[in-house]
């Protein structure tokens, strides 16, 4: 994966910029926050759910 440049906002290849000649270093990557993951995994259940309601109505819908 190319480095990102922040003075020249493009991405690099090395350690060096060509365009600017700053050094680039890899940037550290922070974990997801736990109220993300909370919504994500309610937001999962919850279509879930809203599906398994959906499926019993048409499966008890007459035609």
């Amino acid at each position: 994966m190319a480095q990102w440049c922040e003075t020249c906002d493009r991405p690099v290849e090395g350690d060096v910029c060509e365009v600017c000649g700053n050094e680039v270093h890899e940037e550290v990557r922070e974990p997801m926050p736990w109220m993300w993951r909370f919504f994500i995994v309610s937001s999962v259940i919850y279509l879930g759910w809203r599906l398994y309601q959906l499926i019993s109505w048409l499966s008890h819908r007459r035609f």
